[in-house]
């Protein structure tokens, strides 16, 4: 299968988060993450629920999280591929998550973190190590709210930024610099909004995250073509994003014609993803950077999309499909199928053709 994911950037994210220690949101506002002072072995164990072995010194203090060839004694690092058992073998972490079968190979004086899921139990450490500071509530000189606008008193507006007439914000929201809320968003609680983006139409709901650039709600690509004339039709829905979704930076998340865009509950999106006119998108599914969906398409929860992926208009894409990077989607697609290819295929059928071209071009070349 198709890589759909490359962890090789966390590396980077460890590698510095020391030098570029800020959140998402930090231009124009106040949104830095500080690092904690550092966790003993017993909590770390307890926030992600892994039994430690009775020899070790639970008090002992870890102060950082660092990749496995950076690593020092009073760091944690992870191993969950393969392709870093050399640095594994070889790492100073005094600490690691990692399954089972690679115990036998850590080093003697790392301490064994096992876990099922090392990657999400060190995200859970990552995000103990660096929380995100609470956000300063306020009104920056610089931005403009309309009068009918209705902001919480604990949302913190950043400089530059324009909310238009009958918004709503809940609770704990940031709006961030030069972003602008076109009128009648509904925006809930918890959710924060990066610099330069813009939003129209739409209702987005609580614990959301959008980044820098994202454009959301503005007209779908639909025309009515008659005597190669392209007539525009008009697009009267709305953009719903419901709680818990994540939106990368320059996303495209289109209105709908008459029906809304909808974005599931959990589902994140990577950055430079287009969302077309009434799609609906499932919970908790993942896009990566550069995918795309057309318009009226439906897809289900908890879906894995691939980068580059292209996905036709008016299909059904059922429940648990994994689409791996590349791919052509121009059916519908059955729950649980993982598919490759242009046009896409089950990933078996992908691989067999992939071998018989190899096959034919050898021969070829004879």
């Amino acid at each position: 299968l198709i890589s759909v994911f490359d962890k090789k950037n966390l590396n980077y994210l460890c590698r510095n988060l020391n030098k570029f220690n800020y959140s998402f949101i930090a231009s124009g506002s106040t949104g830095k993450k500080i690092r904690s002072m550092g966790f003993p072995c017993k909590d770390i164990s307890k926030l992600t629920k892994i039994t430690l072995p009775k020899s070790v010194n639970k008090n002992k203090i870890f102060s950082d999280i660092s990749p496995l060839n950076d690593a020092t004694q009073d760091n944690i690092s992870f191993l969950d591929n393969k392709n870093y058992i050399d640095q594994f073998k070889k790492s100073r972490a005094g600490a690691c998550f990692f399954k089972k079968d690679f115990q036998k190979i850590a080093p003697k004086n790392m301490i064994p973190l096992i876990s099922t899921n090392p990657y999400h139990s060190f995200a859970i450490i990552a995000n103990a190590f660096y929380p995100m500071k609470d956000i300063d509530p306020g009104i920056h000189p610089k931005s403009y709210i309309d009068s009918s606008a209705k902001c919480d008193k604990s949302v913190q507006v950043s400089p530059g930024a324009v909310i238009y007439n009958d918004v709503i914000i809940g609770s704990n929201s940031l709006i961030g610099s030069n972003t602008v809320i076109l009128p009648g968003v509904q925006i809930g609680s918890n959710t924060i909004i990066g610099p330069n983006c813009t939003i129209a139409y739409s209702i987005i709901g609580s614990n959301v995250k959008i980044h820098f650039g994202v454009k959301i709600g503005q007209d779908g690509f639909g025309f009515a073509q008659n005597d190669n004339i392209n007539f525009k039709m008009p697009q009267l829905g709305r953009v719903l994003i419901k709680d818990n979704v994540e939106i990368g930076s320059n996303c495209c998340i289109d209105r709908g014609t008459g029906p809304d865009t909808i974005i599931g509950e959990g589902t994140k999106l990577d950055n430079l993803v287009q969302i077309g006119h009434n799609a609906v998108l499932g919970k908790n599914c993942i896009m990566v950077a550069q995918s795309g969906v057309s318009g009226s398409t439906t897809i289900g929860n908890n879906v894995i999309i691939g980068g580059k992926v292209g996905i036709a208009g008016h299909l059904k894409i059922g429940n648990n499909v994994k689409i791996a990077a590349k791919s052509g989607v121009m059916k519908n697609i059955k729950d649980g199928e993982i598919i490759a290819g242009t046009p896409s295929v089950p990933i078996n059928d992908w691989h067999r053709q992939t071998i018989i071209l190899k096959k034919l071009i050898k021969k070829k070349n004879k």
